[in-house]
């Protein structure tokens, strides 16, 4: 009788690291884990993708460097409004359409800092949907100055200045399209403007447009 429970047992405990494997391999653990092979990062979350390159929306304020580097402007696009003339019909763009963007800059140091400008490879562009750029020195643009949206020169710390800036755009480039904005320290700075008149400010800008 002893002969036998000796072998008995002996058997249970040669089973017992069969089991244990079993167990091992069976995922007792976190059945929700993804699965990585080593020397393999886990998935990417898409959420936390940048690189699709899509701008700010109207209204969101972006913090800027100033000409020559000097200041710091916070700048906010707020107002878009497409048209077919400006001034009473005195003005006609060369290649169809005017976008007009109205926007508000504040110094938000204790200097005064001016906006950057085409000559200093900055200033404002427009890319259209089919990723042609255009300067606000193309066609008529420059010939646009709506009442109540002018001010130039440096900006001021305070309050906020309201300004605009205008594109001579064929129709379609007038589909919406990225407003840019490069700054003193060569930075750009991107919103999507939509594709018809938005923005709190747009019949206001439209009329200081149409005149």
């Amino acid at each position: 009788m002893r002969y036998r429970t000796a072998i008995t047992t002996a058997a249970l405990l040669a089973l017992l690291p069969l089991t244990a494997c079993s167990d091992d391999s069976g995922g007792s653990g976190d059945k929700g884990a993804p699965h990585t092979e080593p020397g393999t990062s886990a998935p990417a979350d898409p959420s936390a993708d940048t690189s699709k390159g899509k701008g700010l929306p109207l209204g969101k304020a972006a913090p800027t460097i100033g000409a020559g580097g000097t200041g710091s402007l916070e700048i906010t696009p707020t107002a878009v409004t497409y048209t077919p003339t400006a001034s009473q019909g005195m003005l006609k763009p060369a290649n169809g359409r005017y976008a007009v963007i109205a926007y508000k800059a504040r110094s938000v140091t204790a200097v005064a800092a001016d906006e950057t400008a085409p000559a200093d490879s900055g200033g404002w562009t427009w890319t259209a949907p089919d990723g042609q750029s255009v300067t606000t020195l193309d066609g008529e643009a420059t010939s646009v100055t709506p009442a109540g949206y002018t001010n130039s020169g440096p900006v001021q710390p305070g309050a906020y200045q309201w300004r605009s800036v205008a594109f001579d755009l064929t129709p379609a480039q007038a589909k919406g399209g990225q407003l840019v904005y490069t700054d003193g320290e060569q930075k750009t700075h991107t919103w999507t403007i939509p594709a018809t008149d938005s923005g709190p400010e747009a019949d206001k800008l439209k009329k200081a447009v149409l005149g």
